[in-house]
């Protein structure tokens, strides 16, 4: 209190500057005042000047530890700064310029004025003198002091008509209206009051349970309801909802149609690049050691390039189907590309479902062995697509609902043989390779003497037989 003005105003740099230190230590700033002297205190590129008193020549050394330009501003265009002492209702200026500037600074500080009101609690003296002045809540007054109709149809205002229905259970005490022993809020102090019910995040549940024991207006529960469902804090620390109904998949119409990949592993270091037909259950299976963009459309290629391009590709988010690389494969092959659900594996449970059986086939073949061998996926691939699948049209194997026709196995070997019919002879060709050749029929008997012709190191002759 004690300081001159000039000191008083260098006093409020230095409190700026070290207050906010964290944020201006380091960097380049900007500092204004409307005290033109301070100026060359501060800002004079000669140094301090000697006469300056001693007190500010602290203060000058402080702020040589900032990067700063110093700049003079006018008090009236300072008014961002200063406009608690100055820019009041009751100080007009000729300038409109300055007038429209001190309204704009009074209705936001009456903004921040009604948001910290707002956040005040409701007492019951605010009610009795807000009852007064609610044009519904007086009209409610007057029936109970006077009497209602005889109907609802009579009463002409709709939100006054919301309390007929409660009109025995209400009654005036002490200048509010109160619905047996809970007191009827005022349309203005209504949302202040949910708020307040708000305050520690309770239920929906439990804010009506609450509310029933202090408070009452026509449709109090919704609008709890709806506060709540509005409240974002709720929403982010909510529990998980209840599972929505199942959506599978739809039945493709023929092999190769829908086809789901995933990659499994790493196992002993190896991937495996899986592929399932969503109709036949049918798996293609590659080993490798990348991952990468680059290597996902090879294998691919190599597997359409057996069985055809499918109709629809169906994958999880993995860095290797999400980039643009990929998807410019799957546009200039023309098949539609989906990606599931982030962290919801279920949706491609095709694909998912088979890494499972071949994680657990590979460690039952390799049991003892060490790693799993190209060998045993091989073994694991013929098995699992001889095998009838429940999952295939009329539960047949994979390799018949794709294929058309089972596959071949050692098993096959207990079957009696079946006799192979003579192929019909193309008789056309027979007779133009023998009138061609010359060639002449020859037959021979059980134990008849011929000569071979015998090939040995490029070199041929003929032996008897």
């Amino acid at each position: 209190m004690n300081y001159g003005q000039v000191e008083k105003e260098a006093l409020a740099l230095i409190f700026a500057v070290t207050r906010f230190h964290k944020m201006l230590y380091g960097r380049h700033f900007l500092l204004q005042t409307d005290h033109q002297p301070l100026l060359k205190v501060f800002g004079s590129k000669k140094g301090i000047p000697v006469y300056t008193a001693n007190r500010l020549q602290r203060w000058a050394f402080t702020l040589l530890l900032y990067d700063f330009d110093i700049q003079h501003v006018s008090s009236t265009n300072f008014g961002y700064a200063d406009f608690l002492s100055r820019l009041m209702s009751s100080q007009h200026r000729p300038d409109e310029d300055y007038v429209i500037a001190a309204v704009c600074v009074e209705s936001e500080a009456k903004a921040v004025l009604d948001d910290t009101i707002s956040n005040l609690p409701v007492t019951h003296q605010m009610i009795v003198a807000e009852t007064r002045k609610d044009p519904v809540l007086q009209q409610v007054v007057n029936f109970l002091n006077e009497g209602w109709p005889a109907n609802a149809k009579q009463v002409a205002d709709p939100d006054v008509k919301k309390f007929f229905a409660r009109r025995d259970g209400l009654q005036v005490v002490d200048n509010c209206v109160m619905f047996d022993d809970r007191i009827v809020v005022p349309s203005k102090f209504r949302k202040r009051i949910v708020r307040q019910l708000h305050r520690g995040h309770p239920g929906m549940d439990r804010m009506k349970s609450l509310a029933r024991s202090y408070i009452y207006w026509p449709n109090v529960d919704d609008d709890v309801e709806q506060f709540v469902r509005q409240c974002t804090a709720c929403a982010e620390a909510a529990k998980s909802p209840t599972k929505a109904t199942l959506e599978s998949w739809p039945l493709p119409d023929k092999p190769w149609q829908r086809v789901h990949i995933d990659f499994a592993g790493p196992i002993h270091g190896y991937y495996y690049f899986v592929m399932v037909d969503a109709f036949s259950k049918w798996p293609e299976v590659f080993r490798t050691q990348s991952v990468t963009t680059t290597a996902t459309p090879n294998m691919l290629r190599e597997t359409f390039s057996r069985y055809g391009n499918p109709d629809t590709l169906v994958s999880d988010n993995g860095t290797q189907f999400t980039s643009e690389q990929f998807q410019q494969y799957c546009r200039a092959n023309g098949f539609t590309h989906l990606r599931t659900a982030p962290y919801h594996p279920q949706s491609n449970g095709q694909a998912e479902r088979f890494v499972d059986s071949l994680k657990r086939g590979l460690k039952k073949l390799a049991k003892g062995e060490g790693s799993a061998t190209l060998e045993h996926m091989q073994t694991f691939l013929s098995a699992y697509r001889s095998i009838p699948n429940r999952n295939t049209p009329q539960s047949t194997s994979p390799a018949e609902a794709f294929l058309g026709r089972p596959v071949r196995t050692t098993l096959g070997l207990l079957k009696k043989p079946v006799p192979v019919t003579e192929a019909v002879k193309n008789h056309k060709q027979n007779e133009q390779f023998n009138w061609r050749h010359g060639a002449v029929k020859r037959e021979f008997e059980e134990d008849d003497l011929v000569y071979v012709e015998q090939h040995r190191r490029n070199a041929k002759s003929w032996i008897p037989g």
